[in-house]
């Protein structure tokens, strides 16, 4: 595994401080110390950027060839195979990953302990932050195809989507993530189907109002829960990138116009994100949901010109497997493909359409396994994507794929020096056949190179 699960915070004191916007806990209440945005109660949270200092450290490492440079940018082929955090010399953490967390789903546990992990530089990651900054150099994002991160389980997938999304933004572009994309088919963080998640039909007044007419007659569903989640996420973060871009469609400036911050310069992406925000109308959390919120963020994000967008959704895959959730008034599964958001999101063309933007996504091969499509069904639900078959694809799906490999024998020595470095080797008995390479062959042969597999291993030395 390429981040440091359990890293340790440092004693040092912290070279910057920056401030964040985020969703006040019960002791900012019990403290006072929040103001009210109608829909939810905010606080102001200070951030340190610590150095990576281990503590229970039982094995001597040498650790100045472990790490190089905390800006992904100026990341070289001689840097792969070190390791580089998001300290106080970039802002990604600050401005998107505290918010959404990091994706993968071992690491969508609290955010400020994340920020003393450390994420490995990769040949992979190299190649595909050169791809889409070239990309973006050539004149434009309007003609780039999305592009689908894939590889065996466990091998780094989202970690690589992680590197990119830092690069992008350190490049200056909109990032919007969605870190985990069964989020809609399986429920909020959700790690089983065991529990069937809450998706209603959108045609159901009692649940969903603001209904654009577009969507009338598709008879689609909606999961309210992951919707509002994802765009809350994003009205705390980025707010200068968001306020830059136009609401471009004529109806949505018109409906957006009394809510503008500037209204010489017209509606934009952050103050649709602020009406999610401060609400105005009521609580989503009360039923009936606007519907248009979601769908017009999706819709304007394609027509973004302002600024390049990097589009990341995590597990991309589940957006074209069954549902845990039924369908309204029968025991019938829902697939992926019956819920707005994936439908959207699943969709290539969502990707080549966007004006200035590029979809970037990535194949889970891990998590609770989706029901099967049902024999009654299997008419008129297409089977899901069999990555594992890469000419069953279609040609556009296929020629998106970029390949994670496992780690090589010189990456698993450095992950293993890492982890002995951050205190996870514990066995002093084993300094010097890591320091010899014998540990790495012994490891490499057990895990073939897998990341997790590598981390597990090292827990339990």
């Amino acid at each position: 595994m390429s981040l440091a699960m359990r890293a340790t915070r440092s004693l040092r004191a912290a070279r910057a401080v920056r401030r964040v916007s985020d969703v006040a806990s019960a002791a900012d209440v019990s403290r006072g110390s929040v103001r009210e945005a109608r829909n939810i109660l905010l606080a102001e949270r200070a951030l340190p950027s610590p150095a990576f200092v281990p503590q229970g450290r039982r094995l001597a490492v040498e650790a100045s060839r472990l790490f190089c440079g905390s800006d992904p940018l100026h990341h070289t082929a001689s840097d792969v195979g070190r390791y580089f955090q998001f300290d106080g010399a970039t802002t990604v953490f600050d401005e998107v990953f505290y918010h959404h967390g990091l994706l993968g789903e071992h690491f969508r546990g609290a955010a400020t302990r994340l920020r003393s992990s450390a994420l490995m530089v990769r040949e992979a990651g190299l190649r595909l932050r050169d791809e889409l900054l070239e990309a973006e150099a050539r004149g434009g994002l309007a003609a780039a195809p999305p592009l689908m991160v894939d590889g065996p389980a466990g091998c780094g997938k989202s970690a690589l989507l992680n590197y990119a999304v830092a690069c992008c933004h350190q490049a200056g572009w909109l990032v919007v993530v969605v870190p985990y994309a069964a989020d809609w088919t399986m429920g909020l963080s959700a790690r089983t189907v065991q529990w069937p998640n809450e998706a209603y039909r959108l045609a159901d007044s009692t649940y969903f109002k603001q209904l654009p007419p577009r969507l009338r007659a598709e008879g689609l569903y909606e999961a309210p829960d992951a919707s509002y989640n994802f765009l809350l996420s994003h009205a705390l973060s980025q707010q200068e990138k968001f306020g830059r871009v136009l609401i471009k469609d004529e109806e949505r400036k018109a409906y957006y116009a009394p809510h503008a911050a500037d209204a010489a310069k017209g509606p934009t992406l952050a103050d649709l994100l602020r009406m999610v925000l401060e609400d105005a109308t009521d609580s989503f959390e009360e039923f009936p949901v606007a519907v248009r919120p979601v769908y017009d963020f999706l819709e304007e994000l394609k027509t973004a010109t302002e600024v390049p967008v990097l589009l990341v959704v995590d597990g991309w895959n589940r957006f074209h497997q069954m549902a845990s959730s039924t369908q309204w008034n029968s025991p019938v599964p829902l697939h992926g493909q019956q819920l707005l958001v994936p439908r959207i999101l699943g969709d290539l063309q969502y990707g080549e359409q966007m004006a200035n933007g590029i979809m970037l996504g990535a194949v889970t091969r891990s998590s609770a396994r989706p029901l099967a499509v049902p024999l009654g069904l299997r008419k008129f639900i297409p089977p899901p994507f069999d990555f594992s078959r890469p000419r069953s694809l279609p040609p556009s799906l296929r020629r998106a794929l970029r390949k994670v490999t496992a780690y090589s024998f010189e990456e698993t020595q450095r992950a293993l020096e890492f982890y002995a470095y951050a205190g996870h080797i514990q066995n002093p008995g084993l300094e010097n056949p890591l320091r010899t390479g014998e540990l790495n062959r012994k490891v490499h042969l057990m895990t073939a190179g897998v990341g997790s597999d590598v981390f597990k291993l090292c827990e339990q030395m």
